[in-house]
């Protein structure tokens, strides 16, 4: 049986002694986990924002497919690469005797269908509208209402500094956008 100590590391054990939650994250210093946080930020932002070229550069060489044929292979790589990782992070986790939480895969499974579906109706609009417009409109349109959903409804964001700076990189983006597609010269 696997014992929770502050020694252990593996992210989200507990220390049974103080009950509260101990991940590999806390041992580093501040300054150290907002750079790790600033090199994580760059590489998924950098990877998601080419995560679509492969699919577009198909269907512009392909123009008499139907946009939907780039959908099936992008969410079966998205599935491999998820399975291997969790098969990964389940084996080190058996190996250092951590206890997996239940059922990690149900939700991960049903945000990937979702997923799916948001990105075949992205390639079909970028179809329509050409690449700098509607990859534009659809990268900002999910995040625009994600974020408002986290200012207006969850209630996340509450004190005015960060509320200020919210704002005022919501308007910024509003206007780039709305400059693409006013602009924007369509495909």
């Amino acid at each position: 049986m696997a014992t929770y100590t502050k020694t252990a590391l593996f992210p989200a054990q507990i220390d049974l002694s103080r009950h509260e939650h101990i991940t590999s994250l806390d041992r580093l210093g501040p300054g150290a986990q907002r750079l790790l946080g600033v090199i994580l930020a760059i590489l998924a932002g950098g990877l998601c924002g080419v995560q679509g070229v492969p699919a577009t550069l198909w269907e512009a060489s392909h123009p008499e497919a139907e946009a939907f044929a780039v959908a099936l292979p992008q969410c079966i790589g998205i599935w491999v690469c998820s399975s291997g990782i969790l098969i990964l992070y389940s084996s080190v986790a058996v190996i250092r005797g951590v206890r997996l939480k239940k059922s990690v895969i149900g939700p991960a499974y049903a945000s990937g269908c979702i997923w799916g579906v948001g990105f075949a109706c992205m390639m079909k609009g970028i179809s329509f509208l050409g690449y700098s417009v509607g990859y534009t409109l659809d990268a900002v349109g999910p995040i625009l209402v994600s974020s408002l959903l986290s200012v207006f409804v969850f209630r996340e964001i509450t004190a005015k500094k960060p509320l200020l700076i919210y704002f005022g990189a919501f308007s910024l983006q509003l206007v780039g956008v709305l400059l693409i597609a006013c602009f924007g010269e369509p495909s």
